[in-house]
């Protein structure tokens, strides 16, 4: 893993689901940018994958305990923040065989695991696991668009741009790449890495291409002047959703669940 203090949370978690889970845990895995690379200490999430015997009630009861048991250890601490951002994807072998979202794991997360997991704990049986198709991957992407973009608070930040680089680096970076990451993924059928999809969407510029890649130096180095963000966020932040949007309802409309494509269409109008 690249980042010792997102290796000491993970770590930490671990334990904490070998307490919980009281021997149903079957294999452990670090996912996301601590596994596959890109992994920013300012911005970025602790990804961690659970396989139990079986996906059921008390498998998520004991889950959020787990986070919440990591989450305390770590307070009072300089690594309190980082802690916070720990999530945790969890779901059983036969579930993951069959391409079923029993649990928590949503199709991308189960492509990243398939590809860049590393295993922490137990048996690796990811070469039984079904593989999402590009028609899975888009229909996560659109369904997550559809119900995250039109949260009221988000339809709000993304009306009213310019007090978003009052909120921080991470809300700022999360919301610029977003989209990014969802039509990146469409287009290509590829996990949505913040760099790859970053670097994709400026080569040939799209619009919004310049707030997409200061969102990218942004990750790492954070926002040097905040009044020069919010107004390149004022200028592109609201065109590079449209874009995304319009885009993912086109992509949505041509899969296997066009009916998805019209809370996408819906909400662009709002936006609109």
């Amino acid at each position: 893993m690249s980042d010792p203090i997102g290796q000491e949370i993970v770590e930490t978690a671990l334990a904490r689901a070998g307490e919980r889970l009281d021997g149903r845990l079957a294999a452990a895995f670090a996912i996301g940018s601590l596994a596959h690379g890109g992994f920013a200490p300012l911005v970025s999430d602790v990804d961690v994958a659970l396989v139990v015997d079986r996906a059921d009630a008390a498998t998520a009861a004991a889950v959020d305990a787990i986070r919440q048991d990591t989450v305390q250890r770590y307070a009072g601490t300089p690594h309190h923040t980082l802690a916070e951002r720990l999530s945790l994807f969890w779901s059983d072998w036969e579930s993951l065989a069959d391409g079923s979202e029993a649990g928590r794991f949503p199709a991308t997360d189960r492509l990243d695991l398939l590809d860049s997991g590393i295993l922490l704990y137990g048996a690796d049986r990811r070469s039984g696991c079904a593989r999402p198709d590009a028609d899975a991957l888009l229909l996560d992407s659109a369904a997550f668009a559809a119900k995250r973009f039109a949260e009221p608070d988000y339809v709000h930040a993304l009306k009213h741009p310019a007090g978003l680089a009052e909120q921080g680096v991470r809300t700022v970076t999360k919301t610029v790449l977003f989209p990014v990451r969802l039509l990146y993924t469409a287009a290509t059928g590829l996990l949505g890495r913040n760099d790859d999809a970053a670097r994709w969407y400026a080569d040939p510029p799209q619009p919004s291409s310049g707030l997409v890649t200061a969102a990218g130096r942004w990750r790492s180095g954070g926002i040097d002047d905040t009044a020069a963000a919010a107004d390149l966020l004022q200028r592109e932040l609201l065109p590079l959703y449209l874009h995304c949007l319009d885009r993912l309802r086109e992509h949505t409309a041509r899969s296997s669940r066009p009916d998805l494509a019209v809370p996408l269409a819906r909400l662009l109008s709002t936006l609109a």
